[in-house]
């Protein structure tokens, strides 16, 4: 059981119930970090308004950005943003292959392409906490210095949420199956 519960409308005051519903409007619900995140509900609306912007408004194809995201999940060892977002990645088209290295942290070994080159760069970052200059020249090469921004971004933010979704320990929902192996 998560150590704060997750918080709904009729729990907020009334002036909050406009944060609640902007969230609501695009993710369709309330879940995973953001019922917890309703505690502080200014705090919530930040983080989802950051959180749909790299998710449906930064133009790389998902595919792509699930790759990031679950690569980031996987080095924050996040149970429950990793089987969120492997569900999502597998229905962008990423392949069960690809999503079981990035699981058991063998990638971007055995992974080609944009694939490899993201896997790489989310490593390096949260391994290293510093990219190297190669990488951000492959990265500018390949998607424009404003998409290395925004991977940036798209990184940092499933970093927060999964820091989020640590501290207050939230578990993985019905449905929900943990993929990076324990240890």
């Amino acid at each position: 059981m998560a150590r704060l519960p997750a918080v709904t409308r009729d729990q907020l005051a009334a002036e909050d119930h406009a944060y609640f519903d902007s969230i609501v409007g695009t993710r369709g619900s309330i879940r995973g970090p953001y019922g917890v995140l309703l505690h502080s509900p200014k705090l919530a609306a930040r983080v989802a308004d950051t959180g749909a912007f790299v998710r449906y408004e930064f133009t790389i194809p998902e595919n792509l950005k699930e790759t990031v995201i679950i690569a980031t999940a996987r080095e924050m060892r996040s149970q429950y943003e990793f089987s969120a977002h492997a569900k999502l990645a597998r229905a962008a088209g990423v392949s069960d292959a690809t999503i079981k290295a990035i699981a058991d942290g063998t990638a971007p070994a055995g992974l080609s392409g944009d694939e490899a080159l993201l896997v790489g760069y989310v490593k390096e970052m949260l391994q290293e906490h510093k990219v190297s200059n190669a990488m951000y020249k492959a990265l500018v090469d390949r998607f424009g210095e404003q998409d290395t921004l925004h991977l940036a971004v798209l990184v940092g933010h499933y970093m927060l949420v999964a820091q989020v979704l640590a501290t207050v320990d939230v578990e993985l929902g019905e449905g929900m199956v943990a993929e990076i192996p324990e240890g």
